[in-house]
């Protein structure tokens, strides 16, 4: 049986997801320490732009303070204009793509994290691989770190990814399931020419057996001098602005298990494209290219206890518009204001994290489903045939 209260929330994992709930739990008056696996000197391979519309706006307005907040959307981009198709030789084949709303806002997910990690100062601890969890007999949760080091609170939240050691240790049955998809992904500073390709929201280009996808991060205002003025002291790097591409090949592809150089691959899969394309992955950022399979996963039910999840612990989707980011943005508003119903005495912590869980499960394995039917529509079959 959980007791009333609520304590220290002990919150795994700095991404996006864990990072909303640590602003929307200080917002709350609730203790929140956040424990990060990452040593802090660099930057995560995790993608580039991504989209947010209005549930994932509306979560970072009710979570960040004015300051941080003003920063998000000044640094924020535009994902108005026409979404366009086009062929390997730039044909195009329509312009009348679906596309976010016309609220939603192009963020830099590496931009966005710096800006999350501002004003939380040392409730974020780095270099923290957590190794299990206790739920003690006196109402409280030990994690326990590589590093010999323990963290004790009244709730822990699995906020560490797909991955996640917290849902291993939690709900052991579930593993990743394949979506039969395989993706490389690189982003190229802007110019005049390379903008032509990606004049609106965002384009696809639709080719022999792959598919190339399009979007423009075309920063509001540069990030460090925007950090500057906004929020002075918190560490954003300069930033170029980019346009983002991502290749998708489908399972029965022989590149799906190719091992090469990401960027070689991705030109020798479109030997014969139109040149502007070429020059595109050509004059990608060295250090930005990488290769990944992608994965997706709904999830069952579990007892409730003192350790909840949250984001892609809890819902790993397929990347699409946003739709995981967003999704985890949601899970820490509401989970947030579960707990600080708890904190109040309003109602138990018990029944806070049941009701927490049925909304969490409901909301993100309609999230995994969202993702599987944006495959469907964007990724065509060996044959050149969408799926």
């Amino acid at each position: 049986m959980i007791e009333q209260g609520v304590g220290r929330v002990l919150v795994i994992g700095a991404g996006l997801g864990g990072l909303t709930l640590a602003h929307a739990l200080v917002r709350a008056g609730i203790d929140v320490r956040v424990y990060e696996a990452d040593d802090g000197s660099g930057e995560r391979f995790q993608g580039y732009r991504i989209g947010l519309a209005q549930l994932g706006l509306a979560a970072l307005r009710a979570s960040l303070p004015p300051r941080l907040h003003e920063l998000v959307e000044i640094t924020s981009g535009s994902l108005t204009g026409p979404g366009l198709m086009f062929d390997e030789q730039l044909t195009v084949l329509s312009r009348d793509l679906d596309g976010p709303a016309a609220e939603a806002r192009a963020m830099d997910r590496q931009v966005l994290r710096r800006i999350l990690l501002g004003d939380l100062g040392d409730r974020v601890a780095h270099g923290k691989r957590l190794k299990g969890f206790a739920e003690d007999a006196g109402g409280t949760v030990t994690a326990r770190f590589s590093d010999g080091t323990e963290a004790t609170g009244e709730v822990l939240v699995g906020a560490d990814g797909g991955n996640s050691v917290v849902r291993r240790h939690l709900v052991p049955e579930v593993g990743l399931v394949d979506a039969d998809l395989c993706g490389a992904m690189g982003r190229t500073p802007i110019t005049d020419r390379f903008l032509e390709l990606v004049p609106g929201r965002g384009t696809m280009v639709k080719g022999p057996g792959v598919t190339l996808m399009l979007g423009r991060m075309q920063f509001g205002r540069e990030p460090s001098a925007a950090a500057a003025e906004l929020a002075p002291g918190l560490d954003m790097p300069y930033r170029d602005s980019y346009v983002r591409w991502v290749l998708l090949v489908p399972p029965d592809h022989p590149a799906a298990t190719d091992t090469g150089d990401a960027r070689e691959l991705v030109l020798d899969l479109i030997d014969g494209w139109h040149p502007d394309l070429r020059d595109l992955v050509r004059s990608a950022d060295m250090s930005a290219v990488g290769r990944s399979k992608v994965y997706d996963r709904p999830m069952p039910s579990w007892p409730v206890g003192r350790v909840t999840l949250l984001g892609d612990a809890a819902h790993l989707t397929l990347a699409s518009g946003g739709n995981g980011a967003a999704t985890a943005m949601q899970d820490a508003v509401r989970l947030c204001a579960r707990l600080a119903e708890a904190g109040r005495g309003e109602r138990s912590l018990a029944s806070a994290l049941a009701e927490y869980q049925d909304d969490l499960l409901e909301r993100g394995n309609a999230a995994v489903e969202v993702g599987k039917q944006a495959q469907k529509r964007f990724v065509p079959a060996a044959d050149g045939v969408t799926r």
